[in-house]
């Protein structure tokens, strides 16, 4: 009977709740850490190898330029204790977190995932690979206010990486300890965009992950615009959707919209590096009117394969978005009403984009573009 009372009230407290308990148990189980440890070599960077998310891309940026910088590296694929899908073929010599575990002694560990992940990562870990090692958490978060869990998490980390000034400026305000910013070291790639709007028509595109809230990502703002913007034939618009398989139901309505729009396509599923690469070098425009991003790192990785970026001018794509590429969209923040996921019951704002001023950028976009082919 006292078992049963216990699961009815797991199952009927809220998500946050839940998630507050979890990582309270992964932190009894994982060393509490106040002192301070000195950096020291080698570097062990944890990391969801095995996923295809926009936080596992950044863990492969972190090494591509740590490598550059030179030292002892080792890569720790976190991926299971995240519990995320395993949807990319790893690099070859990752350590598994069986493996990291045995290693003792000095060096620093940077771990890629945000709470409660990052301490369901500290837990698997353990004690004895975490005991005389230097931690550091490489935390993307979208709002100006940290939830709970985050809060709690700052007691067994020695300092904070974060990819722009948006995301430090939340996290100083919560803690005293060294918050560094260490922006995605996204590599020029070696083709670019040269021509666009060729036969007069504007190709935009925008990349989302169905699992980062929707209303975050706000792709019906990006449809809305685009129909202001253009006449039938003007443009075309491409969704690149992944993990549309968390909200079936909205995916499915999303997908109606879509239809109903001339010109306006939906890509879904992995792609390889390369397919990426020619699905940017396909396009002329970047178009994203989310009301938060951490960073934007699709954003970015538009605008060094050349693409024109319309994006909401609020919250870490400001880090990069500057000159001729750059358009930011004029934006209201507003107070932000969501009602599931990591943020809700959070007390927080966030951009609201001007989607007609949105619209007459694209028209003057691809007035200007097609001149030049003229």
């Amino acid at each position: 009977m006292g078992r049963s009372l216990l699961k009815r009230c797991w199952r009927a407290s809220p998500q946050s709740l839940r998630l507050l308990f979890c990582a309270g148990l992964c932190l009894l189980r994982a060393q509490k850490r106040r002192r301070e440890v000195a950096a020291a070599q080698p570097l062990f960077v944890c990391g969801a190898f095995g996923n295809t998310s926009g936080l596992a891309q950044g863990a492969r940026l972190y090494v591509e330029h740590r490598r550059e910088m030179g030292g002892h590296l080792h890569m720790v694929d976190i991926t299971n204790s995240m519990r995320m899908p395993r949807d990319r073929q790893p690099a070859e010599g990752l350590l598994s977190e069986v493996d990291a575990a045995a290693m003792r002694g000095p060096g620093t560990v940077v771990i890629h995932a945000n709470p409660p992940q990052f301490q369901l990562a500290l837990c698997a870990l353990g004690k004895g690979f975490l005991r005389g090692k230097r931690v550091v958490g490489y935390w993307a978060w979208e709002l100006e206010t940290l939830p709970p869990v985050w809060k709690h998490a700052l007691d067994y980390v020695d300092a904070v990486e974060v990819p722009s000034a948006f995301v430090a400026d939340a996290v100083r305000r919560c803690t005293r300890k060294p918050v560094t910013v260490a922006p995605h070291a996204v590599p020029v790639p070696q083709r670019r965009k040269t021509e666009y709007a060729r036969e007069g028509v504007l190709r935009c595109l925008y990349v989302f992950d169905a699992g980062s809230s929707w209303e975050r990502k706000n792709p019906r703002a990006v449809l809305e615009a685009f129909a202001r913007a253009f006449r039938p034939g003007e443009a075309e618009l491409t969704f690149k959707v992944g993990n549309e398989d968390t909200d079936p139901e909205r995916f499915a309505q999303f997908r109606t919209m879509c239809a109903a729009s001339p010109g306006v396509s939906i890509i879904t599923g992995v792609l390889e590096p390369e397919a990426m690469e020619d699905l940017y070098l396909r396009h002329d425009v970047y178009l994203s009117l989310h009301r938060s991003e951490g960073f934007g790192l699709t954003i970015l990785e538009a605008m060094r394969h050349g693409l024109h970026a319309v994006a909401t001018g609020w919250s870490g794509n400001m880090d990069f978005m500057t000159g001729g590429l750059a358009h930011p969209v004029p934006y209201t923040l507003v107070p932000m009403d969501i009602g599931s996921g990591p943020c809700k019951g959070l007390r927080a704002r966030w951009a609201e984009p001007d989607v007609e001023a949105a619209a007459a950028i694209l028209r003057k976009l691809h007035q200007e573009l097609a001149e030049t082919n003229a």
